[in-house]
């Protein structure tokens, strides 16, 4: 009789379940696909995919987007970790993206290719200079863009190191990614989600804050 040898995982492979043993993470690969198609994350392979579900709490899928580029010398692989937080509740009734500041070239690229404006908030310089927030209509996440989103958009962001960070937060959905693949980056993938839970749990907040105050409104005028 034959046996199939397992084949020896890799040291990131090692590091992934090491850190799903520790959050206890459950296996979520069977979402990949769909993950895949929902991101447009094209040409790419979602693995090792993991999920952490909590009763009443949104669930956290965290994967590798793995990417390879063959050339003469060889193949190149390449790899994104991401954050993905899925409510059934809205956390944001209004869609930005936010990334670390860029110059105006770059900045003007990015809105004109997603088809936004940069959000503008001369009141904090500090925010202003480390990150840039894009959104089809500015006013409305810019009520979102609390001084205490700001400070955790700006560790997210500019001063947690990741390379080629950005975040996307949607009406049910908030997306954290980064461009991994040192040993470091396991770590800094639970920063990440730190921050990540941490938007979560605010956003929803200011909206119902920004609610209440436009129904004042009303009634005032009333």
């Amino acid at each position: 009789m034959f046996f199939r040898r397992t084949p020896e995982r890799s040291a990131r492979e090692q590091r992934w379940g090491a850190l799903a043993e520790r959050l206890e993470l459950v296996d979520a690969s069977d979402r990949a696909e769909r993950i895949r198609r929902w991101l447009d994350l094209e040409a790419v392979v979602v693995r090792p995919l993991y999920a952490l579900r909590r009763e009443g709490l949104p669930t956290v899928y965290l994967f590798d987007a793995v990417s390879e580029r063959h050339g003469p010398s060889g193949s190149v692989r390449s790899f994104r970790s991401h954050c993905l937080v899925r409510s059934e509740t809205v956390i944001a009734r209004y869609a930005f993206r936010a990334l670390p500041r860029q110059d105006k070239v770059m900045e003007s690229l990015h809105a004109s290719r997603s088809g936004a404006v940069r959000v503008s908030l001369p009141s904090d310089a500090a925010f202003e200079s480390a990150v840039s927030v894009y959104a089809r209509v500015a006013e409305g996440p810019a009520a979102l863009l609390t001084a205490p989103v700001r400070r955790v958009l700006q560790r997210l962001l500019a001063e947690r190191g990741a390379k080629d960070a950005s975040l996307v937060v949607g009406e049910r959905h908030v997306v954290s990614s980064f461009v991994s693949g040192d040993e470091e980056s396991l770590s800094l993938l639970e920063q990440v989600l730190a921050d990540t839970l941490s938007l979560v749990s605010l956003l929803p907040a200011v909206q119902r804050t920004n609610e209440e105050l436009d129904a004042d409104d009303l009634l005032d005028i009333g």
